[in-house]
């Protein structure tokens, strides 16, 4: 049979396509696919989530459905393999998930479905059931064990020695628990299911010490929360002090051509730079990737996407003074401090995490509550669309939900560019003056122009 230019070309065939792209970088990529509407269809092809995971399950499909009823999002090493379509030899997949049954769920399934057997730490019972129980105490026991080899000067142990020691103290620290399984046949197939705090999304935030592993995908979108600096410029900067097994990561990924910095007293970024006092998961600064979600049963999702893409925080990067004597602001740079608060007072259906650096929308938010609770507008004398007083004659709960995407628009618009560190703390992104930048427009040209200018395609989240 004669071979056709058009068979070549035809979508339905993929091979010279997947040979073009497997040259291109995930921005350029993107360009390429926005020359034609039919071509662009061929992203799902490219980010086969579904193929990614096969790595790891052998239902992707069955896993995924899993993770929308339990709100579990997958991060790491392989949510950037994924996004920057490359792979590495011995990764392994970590998922995060809160205690809600979604620990149980994916231990189940994993044993029962893809045959994993739970391995456990040293500090931790050999059954999955007993170590899952007893978490808390497994690890407090082991710290306390290894802290009285500590000599009278404090030295002899650290909780990042190794592997255990420091799962065992992030366990106390930051998550609930960590919980190892290797395939039964293919050892080189590792799940670690993370148990976290209130949202997964928290372990991402609260753990990681570099920006370029800030990446994830929950059952139907992958999202870069620092795109621009990990795909275009392969740049990371800190976010945590380096404990041993970070450094042996960043020693890694130095590896892989990767280089990694602190903040700096003066970030030369202006336009679409993320490095910024304030964000949030889908911002323009953002790369956020739709998946196909063909076969995925989400008649039972856990949480509406609109929540995971409205969670903000903030960026403490370095702290000035005005110095009299040079009459000049003066700034001390150190590592990017993520900051961020719980909203889990009941408020809300589902739990918030939202910025608390920038200090005026929290107030605003509590604000707001605070004025449905009264069936009035309490200081912002505004009408939210689609928001409406509370109907407290009404059986059952009352929840916000509907409101806080409402709210955070119209402090995002009316409220932040005026926020006195864009001003004093952060001249980088705009100046002292009215050249201040809120979506890289300048305060002065209004609020309307903000918004237009919030219309940013996927390429621009990698581009200055």
């Amino acid at each position: 049979m004669a071979i056709h230019l058009l068979n070549i070309l035809s979508l339905s065939n993929p091979i010279l396509y997947t040979a073009i792209f497997d040259y291109l970088e995930p921005q350029d990529t993107l360009r390429l696919l926005r020359t034609c509407k039919a071509l662009y269809e061929f992203k799902y092809e490219l980010w086969s989530i579904n193929r990614s995971l096969r790595r790891f399950v052998d239902d992707p499909i069955a896993f995924r459905s899993l993770m929308a009823r339990y709100n579990a999002i997958v991060s790491g090493s392989h949510a950037l393999q994924f996004l920057a379509r490359i792979k590495w030899p011995k990764s392994d997949l970590d998922l995060y998930v809160t205690e809600d049954g979604g620990i149980a769920a994916f231990a189940s399934h994993l044993v029962a479905k893809e045959g994993y057997s739970y391995q456990a730490y040293s500090w931790q019972s050999a059954d999955f059931e007993t170590a899952y129980r007893n978490r808390v105490q497994e690890a407090d026991a082991w710290v306390a064990k290894m802290s009285e080899q500590l000599d009278e000067n404090g030295q002899g142990w650290d909780p990042a020695d190794d592997t255990a020691s420091e799962a065992a103290w992030y366990t106390l620290k930051e998550i609930v628990g960590v919980y190892n399984f290797v395939h039964d046949t293919y050892p080189n197939r590792r799940v670690q299911l993370i148990a976290t705090k209130v949202t997964p999304i928290n372990g991402v935030l609260a753990g990681y010490y570099a920006t370029h592993i800030f990446n994830f995908f929950t059952w139907n979108k992958a999202y870069s929360l620092f795109p621009y600096h990990t795909f275009s410029k392969n740049e990371s900067f800190y976010t945590n002090s380096l404990t041993k097994k970070s450094y042996e990561a960043v020693e890694k990924y130095y590896g892989r051509g990767y280089e990694f910095n602190e903040y700096g007293d003066y970030h030369k970024c202006i336009a679409n730079c993320p490095l910024r006092p304030h964000r949030r998961v889908a911002d323009r600064y953002s790369w956020v990737l739709d998946l196909d979600t063909t076969g995925i049963n989400s008649s039972d999702v856990a949480v509406p996407t609109s929540v995971i893409d409205m969670v903000s925080w903030g960026m403490k990067m370095h702290y000035s003074y005005w110095n009299r004597d040079t009459n000049s602001r003066v700034f001390h740079a150190f590592n990017i401090h993520i900051v961020y608060t719980y909203d889990v007072t009941g408020a809300f259906r589902h739990p918030r995490i939202y910025d608390r650096h920038t200090s005026s929308l929290f107030r605003f938010l509590e604000d707001m509550k605070r004025s449905m609770k009264r069936l009035e507008v309490y200081n912002y004398k505004v009408g939210f669309p689609g928001s409406k007083l509370l109907n407290y004659n009404e059986e059952g709960n009352i929840y916000l939900d509907d409101q806080f995407e409402d709210w955070y628009r119209f402090w995002e618009k009316s409220i932040m560019p005026y926020e006195n560190m864009w001003v004093w703390q952060y001249p980088m992104l705009g100046g002292f003056e009215t050249s201040i930048t809120n979506a890289g427009v300048p305060c002065d040209q209004g609020i309307g122009k903000v918004e237009e200018a919030a219309k940013v395609d996927d390429v621009d989240r990698m581009e200055e």
